[in-house]
C-alpha cells in the first residue's frame, strides 16, 4: 500500500510527477492547472506490466482532487482502493 508520506510533499508535485507500482498496478500522480488557474491532482492506475505510454487507454483508470493535503490523501486512498481491487481480479 501506499502511504501519505510516501506520496511526497506539494512542492514536489509542482516540479514532476510521482510514479510508482504495487503489484499489480503502475500508477502516476501530477498536479495539474485547469483553465482558471485551478490546481488539482490527476491520477491514473493501469494493469501491469507496461509504462504509461504503452498501455491501452481503455485499461487506465483516473482520479482528481483538489491540489491540498486533504486531495493528496484523497488519491492515496483512492491508488490503494485499486491496488486492492485489480489485487482482487487475479
Amino acid at each position: 500500500m501506499l502511504s501519505y508520506d510516501e506520496s511526497l510533499n506539494l512542492n514536489y508535485y509542482k516540479k514532476t510527477s510521482f510514479t510508482g507500482w504495487m503489484r499489480p498496478i503502475r500508477f502516476i500522480i501530477k498536479m495539474e492547472k485547469l483553465e482558471d488557474e485551478t490546481q488539482i491532482f490527476h491520477a491514473w492506475v493501469w494493469p501491469e506490466p507496461y509504462t504509461f505510454d504503452l498501455t491501452d487507454d481503455s485499461l487506465k483508470l483516473d482520479f482528481t482532487a483538489p491540489f491540498s493535503e486533504e486531495g493528496k490523501k484523497q488519491v492515496v486512498d483512492w491508488v490503494n482502493s485499486q491496488q486492492e481491487i485489480f489485487s482482487s481480479k487475479k
